[in-house]
């Protein structure tokens, strides 16, 4: 049985496609509800000084993803295997985790709601996409400084952070736990 397939890969990329570009200078943990068309993928997320874990579980079990820019990689690691894979992080890799990317081309304003307990902006973006400009919606807080959800409507793709914990971030959920193999090469 392949200990990384598609599905595994898909997440991966996801979660690079939503890494900050800049560190963001927040420090939580949340409960994540990704959507994608008919698929929701409920999850953790974890953020300090800049690093960010990610975790997950579908039918073949848990994905955890670090990433840590202080080291210019990710780890992709299967609990169920005990096995974890390295993947060089790239600077310029697509998009950013829920933040308005800087080369948007457009940005304004469109209100303010209350989300999850927060009083945030809600921005309209306009991003490069494969079809022309690509609306984005934003929920940017003022205390936490990094949007809490974030939607692409023609895609029918949505990302969301809920029962967010402001507070401190234990420093070894983001390293790998002992007793995990490196594995150079997925299967896919």
């Amino acid at each position: 049985m392949p200990w990384f397939n598609l599905r595994k890969c898909h997440w991966l990329l996801l979660a690079l496609v939503l890494w900050p570009a800049a560190a963001p200078a927040a420090e939580f943990s949340a409960q994540t509800l990704t959507r994608e068309r008919q698929a929701t993928v409920l999850g953790r997320i974890f953020v300090k000084d800049g690093k960010m874990r990610q975790e997950f579980n579908d039918a073949e079990g848990q994905t955890i993803t670090i990433l840590r820019p202080d080291k210019k990689i990710v780890w992709v690691l299967l609990p169920r295997n005990r096995v974890y894979m390295e993947v060089p992080l790239k600077p310029k890799w697509p998009g950013q985790f829920i933040q308005i990317p800087p080369d948007a081309r457009q940005k304004r304003l469109v209100g303010n709601e209350r989300l999850w307990g927060y009083d945030a902006e809600k921005y309209e973006v306009a991003v490069a996409g494969r079809e022309g400009l690509e609306k984005q919606i934003y929920w940017v807080p003022a205390t936490l400084k990094v949007p809490i959800k974030m939607e692409v409507p023609a895609r029918k793709f949505s990302i969301e952070y809920k029962n967010i914990h402001e507070g401190p971030v234990r420093d070894r959920l983001f390293e790998i736990p002992p007793g995990y193999e490196k594995v150079t090469k997925p299967a896919l």
